[in-house]
């Protein structure tokens, strides 16, 4: 039978808080503590990403979701189209200019439409985007570089390149009409300068007539959601029938994922251990809100027991018993929870400032999240915690029967003891009555032990903070000094390093060791391999028919086919930067016999590897140093026009030089003293004057390196360095290890206190679950005490007891963060060392034993304050009370 009491039910829920309103004020502020642990966190995760993605789409140029690159003006009216799509924005670039005054940073010719112009961050916030002919708007630091004051219908002469640096035509210069301007972001890599669609076409028409390609067309989009861009752009190629594999081809149109949204890396570096890593998090996380509120809602049903009981005598069944402890839960939740995301938020957004200026990206870029995720997050994670923390007490409930309730003392288990004389212990009387509730008290450990647990894995975990392979894989000397493209890792170089600027270095610092790497500048330089061996290394770059098409137009000898050989020469002194793999370097400096070494793989842990394609040590590589080629049509034999398809180029070498090596060492170069950019081929390592022998061409400096003796000199090198470099219109840039070392302490920092905040807010959870066991205890054994006192223990042994409680409970999880600490470190030390290239694992315990006099004071305070508190009244009022 059906009976509807839930009006009756809920009344009585309500009336039973009511009735013990005081007591439940710590469930409101256990609720709201753990609410606010949710939402204090996900607002400082939240807020940290928004701001690195904001500081990434600033790096980059822009925060729409992808590229479709190259399209047509079909392709991109279908793209547009497709119901994935949620808006496109078109970008047209038609020259760039990277010499004078925007020699350190270059700038972009290029017509952009409104979505494009809002999404790139080049709005002008004064006057407005080039319309027609030749209008132009620019960032004012390309106006500053150019000495211009800013000035709405001023007249710009600007002189640049048309094309751009794949396809390269002929100088230009044009007098523009300045519409508009924005401030520049030192942040960007490249000055943006936006001319309108009329000048782009009336440029293009003018490049093809001098031979170029019809200029590239990207469309910028935004799609559905930023989870999965890939696939939902990849989705959009399918239904088009476009490929995204393939280049050049008609069909063809490749796809460019933002990797500034974090969404978007994790879609595609998920794997099962970032997974597993994940739900740890959210699972400590919800098992650190659930110690505290499981704690309350079990001490408080344990106080209640009686009282449930004799609801059973009056026909309540179990099902509305644990029905009404939900309900209590739910109310509480009522007021808990908003109060937990108000104070949260703030928290949160009070260390999302702090925390940013101790990043390498600066306050400047602090964005405080207001996602709803943090707070539908935030309120669903405290649900589900009060949940299941309210589940096992009202099972414990709804299972005491009504004989069971009214004789019940807190799970006191009767056993027969044997008699003593000598009386009991204040300490064995303490230590007695922590096994009277030991689920109560394991909780209380545990909780308490889990912050101190955190404590210590977080010191290790910044402890590991290695700076020296840090430095050592940053850079790998004290300082470097280059011209810009070499810091760009720019293919094509036109600032190399002089012999003045060397000896001018030279004279004004103190060096223990200097030495200059060099390149080829006038020639290739080209090596042979099986085919096996390039698909291998081209498919890192290419794929599909793109791969083939390149394979096609290789040439080839001996059915070898060759690729680019990408060889530095150095100085001797910089061998000793070199890691050998596997090998003996000492073949290099014999002035007989022709020795090469090649690089091996590294992965970003400093692994080395030699693939099984690459030739082994003692084998002989071929080496041809091209001094004339020339791409020939396959069909023809003749130089290739621009009439010439390029599927019948063939690369043809019409004078070169072939040197036969013997490979005498696999080798890892620092990428710091390196050419700084990959190739599909061979790369190799030579001293510099057999590098200038064998290839019969000059050589020219790329960098120059060298290592201080002592701080002073490393100070003194620095301050004469930012001099020299000092000034946009600087062609020399430096690295040190002294910005590499403060931009590592800045992001140790960082997690420092992040970390450090996350065991505050748990350990403040912990000491709150402290107090309220202890005040619960004491409050519920109010008669017990009374009775102790009558039969002569004194207020000081009360209070000596109480205190050796709480000094067992603050102790005892002391000891199991210890043995927590000594089983888990180990292993979180690997996974650390496996997810950070930088981490080195230094196992400690001391943070637990920081612990030891802060827990053992916690532990003697808060009974010494509650014993005050509850033996106020007289013993007779006590006992009356309590009947």
């Amino acid at each position: 039978m059906n009976v509807k009491n839930g009006k009756c039910i809920r009344r009585l829920s309500f009336k039973a808080l009511w009735a013990l309103r005081k007591r439940n004020v710590i469930a409101v502020i256990a609720i709201a503590l753990t609410t606010l642990l949710f939402t204090s966190l996900f607002t400082v995760v939240m807020s940290i990403n928004a701001g690195y993605e904001t500081y990434t789409f600033r790096q980059i140029g822009g925060y729409s979701h992808g590229t479709f690159k190259a399209v047509t003006d079909e392709q991109a009216k279908a793209i547009a189209g497709h119901s994935k799509v949620r808006a496109v924005g078109k970008r047209t670039v038609i020259g760039f200019a990277d010499e004078g005054v925007f020699a350190k940073v270059p700038a972009e010719i290029s017509y952009m439409d409104a979505n494009c112009t809002k999404w790139s961050y080049t709005e002008p916030s004064t006057g407005h985007m080039p319309r027609n002919g030749k209008e132009i708007a620019m960032d004012t630091g390309a106006l500053k570089l150019l000495g211009i004051e800013p000035e709405l219908g001023g007249e710009i002469t600007l002189s640049y390149t048309v094309g751009n640096k794949e396809q390269v035509s002929f100088a230009k210069t044009d007098t523009f009409v300045l519409t508009g301007w924005w401030e520049y972001d030192d942040i960007s890599p490249v000055h943006c300068i936006n001319i309108s669609e009329e000048y782009a076409d009336l440029v293009e028409a003018e490049g093809i007539a001098t031979g170029m390609a019809d200029f590239r067309t990207d469309l910028n989009v935004m799609m559905d959601s930023v989870v999965d861009i890939r696939g939902q752009m990849e989705q959009v190629d399918l239904d088009l029938g476009y490929s995204w594999e393939s280049v050049g081809e008609e069909n063809s149109v490749c796809i460019g994922v933002n990797w500034g949204y974090t969404t978007a890396q994790l879609g595609e570096r998920l794997d099962a251990g970032t997974v597993l890593a994940v739900i740890a998090f959210l699972v400590l996380i919800i098992f650190t809100g659930y110690l505290i509120i499981y704690n309350v809602f079990q001490i408080s049903v344990t106080g209640d027991v009686r009282f449930y009981g004799l609801l059973k005598t009056i026909g309540v069944t179990p099902r509305q018993l644990r029905r009404m402890i939900r309900l209590q839960a739910m109310f509480l939740c009522l007021l808990g929870i908003p109060a937990g995301l108000l104070f949260g938020y703030g928290v949160g957004a009070a260390l999302t400032p702090v925390a940013m200026a101790r990043t390498s990206f600066g306050v400047e870029v602090t964005t405080i999240s207001a996602s709803p995720f943090i707070f539908i997050a935030s309120v669903v994670f405290a649900l589900v915690t009060v949940l299941l923390s309210c589940a096992r007490p009202g099972w414990l409930a709804a299972k005491v029967s009504p004989v069971e309730a009214a004789k019940y003392t807190e799970n006191i288990q009767l056993k027969k003891k044997e008699r003593h004389t000598r009386g009991s212990k204040v300490y064995q009387m303490a230590f007695a009555n922590l096994g009277r509730n030991k689920s109560k008290t394991i909780l209380v450990v545990i909780s308490l032990a889990l912050s101190v647990l955190l404590l210590n894995v977080l010191v290790i975990f910044t402890n590991g903070f290695d700076m020296e392979r840090y430095l050592n894989k940053m850079t790998c000397a004290d300082f470097i000094v280059g011209g810009n493209d070499y810091f760009k890792s720019a293919f094509n170089r036109n600032d190399y390093i002089s012999d003045d600027l060397v000896e001018q270095i030279e004279a004004n610092t103190s060096q223990t060791l200097t030495g200059c790497g060099y390149t080829l500048s006038e020639t290739d330089t080209l090596s042979l391999m099986t085919e096996e061996a390039w698909r291998t290394e081209m498919g890192r770059f290419l794929s599909g028919d793109a791969l083939d098409m390149a394979l096609s137009q290789s040439s080839r000898k001996n059915n070898l086919v060759s690729e680019r050989i990408l060889i530095e020469g150095l100085d001797e002194a910089l061998f000793d930067k070199i890691n050998v793999v596997e090998g003996d370097l000492s073949a290099l400096f014999q002035e007989e016999g022709d020795f090469i070494a090649l690089e091996a793989y590294v992965d970003d842990y400093g692994n080395a590897t030699i693939p099984e394609t690459f030739p082994a040590i003692g084998e002989t590589l071929t080496v041809t140093y091209v001094q004339d080629a020339y791409y020939i049509d396959s069909r023809t034999g003749q130089k290739c026009d621009e009439n010439t398809p390029e599927e019948f180029w063939e690369y043809y070498i019409a004078a070169s030089r072939d040197v036969d090596y013997t490979i005498c060492a696999y080798v890892t170069v620092p990428n710091s003293m390196s050419h700084r950019f990959g190739t599909a081929g061979y790369e190799a390592v030579l001293p510099v004057r057999v590098l200038e022998k064998d290839s019969g061409q000059s050589v020219m400096p790329l960098f120059y390196l060298f290592d201080v003796p002592n701080k002073a000199a490393e100070l003194e090198a620095e301050n004469y360095l930012a001099g020299l470099t000092a000034g946009e219109n600087s062609e020399w840039m430096y690295e040190s290890k002294a910005t590499l070392r403060a931009e590592f302490e800045s992001f140790q920092r960082m997690f420092l206190l992040l970390g450090g905040l996350l065991c505050a807010i748990i350990g403040l959870v912990g000491m709150l679950n402290f107090f309220n066991a202890i005040m619960t205890g004491i409050l519920s054994r109010r008669r017990e005490f009374a009775v102790l006192q009558a039969v002569g223990m004194t207020s000081k042994q009360l209070k000596n007891m109480l205190v050796c409680e709480g000094l067992f409970y603050a102790l005892g999880s002391v000891a199991v963060a210890l043995v927590l600490s000594v089983l888990i470190n180990p292993l979180a030390g690997k996974l650390l060392e496996t997810m950070f290239w930088f981490f080195r694992v230094n196992f400690t315990i001391i943070p637990v034993l920081w612990t030891v006099p802060a827990f053992a004071l916690m532990g003697w305070l808060i009974p010494t304050f509650m014993c005050g508190q509850a033996t106020k009244s007289s013993v007779v009022e006590r006992l009356r009370i309590a009947e």
